[in-house]
């Protein structure tokens, strides 16, 4: 979802800007400032947060003396963890753009993940129904009639686009788990909408933070947009209520069976649950599926030994020595790696110091998986994909955080990974998926998630054999940025086989 994390926040998205990160920056651990534009640094979000670690380490500031505004970057699990477990002191900044009181804007943000304070505790706790255990279960049988309907789409030695593929998926395994929507013309038109939403937000969601042409421009654009999206989604809410079905288990129908001594969940909790459940889960999800899958097939070894044991009917066993099975574990390295939910941010409610920096209250906090997850103190060789290294760890949760930590940890992580853990075995079992030979493939920091900039291009081929046989697995030659955030050297060696 995010139903992988990841929480949906302003990113630092913009226009031109004369004064470019660096120049009078300081690499004093001291004082890790760095004097720069956030406009500039929202062009390679990905490549600023890399170079703010380099040269400050732990922690980092980037400030806009011009517009004024600072943002601080955490790295380090001790900053993390200062952070997200204080969720009284650090609030959540789904997004930047609320819009006016009483604007659809305003409604359609008002999402768990956008709730501080007492309403977000009220809100988790009747949230938290249809993302616990016995409703995930309920799900399972969903999840592998989709999959299996996504499986029959591909064709035998024909090029697509994999990434797409896996969005076109979850926008029908969300629409249909979250809203009860079997009708495909209508899942893709709701889903469709949500996420153009979500793209206009991060489009003028500097805007949040420096004035720019672009966030005037846009402003009123959505705004309108809104509207046309809360009247769909009304439309939804008012079906369920009209026509309540005390069997259906998607999440909407729960939400509106809810009560707690306070009563049920109002309209506008509804459409904002609605809305925002969604965008933090359709997309990241799909960027997790395509991610595993690329790093799958880069490392035939690995993906051998699964296939073998997707076959076998064992692929949900634990280790031979009692260890976590190893689609479990490709799934939590593939997160390590290249996680799907590059950022998220908080905003101190009171004055705060964080190591040497003393903050202002309201100051943007970002915290990154995508960095955090390569610490060698925690990771040993981290760019290596090595799935069995969760054979031998256990990182604290604010060194390894996909979903987020603390009473803030995404209420929707769980299904996110049945989701993966269901589909994966139904799409490997009679597919041999590769990475098209030559193929560029490079991430892009987009909307707070670690995007496939040009797609991930693969080449479906149906099984011809079974095993114990050799399922035919290799690595292909890519190019692209991937090749620098993960080591793919070996992945034409034959290092040992994952047990």
């Amino acid at each position: 979802m995010s139903f992988p994390t990841a929480p949906v926040v302003a990113p630092l998205v913009g226009s031109d800007c004369a004064h470019p990160i660096g120049g009078a920056g300081s690499t004093n651990e001291a004082c890790p400032i760095t004097e720069g534009c956030l406009v500039e640094f929202s062009r390679d979000l990905m490549g600023g947060l890399f170079q703010l670690h380099r040269e400050h380490g732990p922690i980092a500031a980037l400030r806009d003396s011009q517009a004024g505004q600072m943002i601080v970057c955490l790295f380090a699990p001790e900053y993390n963890q200062q952070v997200l477990s204080r969720a009284d002191r650090f609030h959540a900044r789904f997004f930047g753009i609320r819009g006016p009181k009483r604007s659809s804007q305003r409604r359609v943000t008002c999402g768990l993940l956008a709730m501080n304070g007492e309403q977000h505790k009220r809100n988790r706790r009747m949230v938290k129904e249809p993302f616990g255990p016995k409703a995930i279960a309920a799900y399972r049988p969903t999840i592998d009639a989709i999959a299996r309907e996504e499986s029959a789409l591909w064709r035998d030695g024909v090029e697509f686009d994999f990434n797409q593929a896996m969005i076109r998926y979850n926008l029908r395994v969300t629409s249909r788990l979250l809203f009860g929507l079997d009708e495909p013309t209508l899942a893709y038109e709701l889903g469709e909408q949500i996420a153009q939403w979500v793209t206009l937000n991060h489009e003028i969601g500097i805007g949040a933070l420096v004035s720019t042409p672009e966030f005037h421009a846009g402003y009123e654009g959505l705004l309108d947009f809104a509207k046309g999206l809360e009247v769909n989604v009304m439309r939804l809410i008012r079906r369920r209520k009209d026509n309540p079905d005390p069997t259906a288990n998607d999440v909407l129908s729960i939400l509106v069976r809810s009560h707690d001594g306070d009563g049920g969940l109002s309209d506008e909790e509804l459409v904002g649950q609605c809305c925002v459940l969604f965008a933090a889960a359709h997309m990241t999800t799909a960027h997790s599926f395509s991610w595993t899958t690329f790093l799958l097939a880069q490392h035939p070894e690995v993906m051998q030994a699964l296939w073998e044991q997707i076959h076998a009917g064992t692929v949900e066993e634990p280790d031979a020595s009692g260890g976590l099975p190893l689609l479990e574990r490709v799934i939590k390295e593939a997160m390590r790696v290249l996680p799907a939910s590059a950022y998220s941010v908080r905003m101190n409610v009171e004055r705060e110091q964080l190591g040497p920096l003393d903050l202002p209250p309201g100051t943007p906090i970002v915290f990154t998986p995508l960095i955090t997850h390569r610490l060698e103190s925690s990771f040993p060789d981290p760019t290596r994909f090595a799935p069995d290294r969760w054979l031998s760890i256990n990182p604290s949760p604010y060194a390894y955080h996909p979903f987020g930590g603390g009473p803030r940890r995404c209420i929707g992580g769980p299904l996110a990974m049945e989701v993966l853990r269901t589909s994966l075995p139904i799409f490997l079992r009679d597919w041999r998926l590769s990475v098209v030979p030559g193929a560029t493939v490079s991430a892009e920091v987009k909307s707070t998630m670690l995007n496939p900039k040009h797609g991930v291009p693969m080449i479906a081929e149906r099984h011809t054999a079974t095993p114990p046989h050799d399922g035919g697995f290799k690595a292909s030659p890519v190019t692209g940025n991937v090749t620098e955030l993960v080591d793919l050297s070996a992945a034409n060696s034959a290092p040992r086989k994952p047990r």
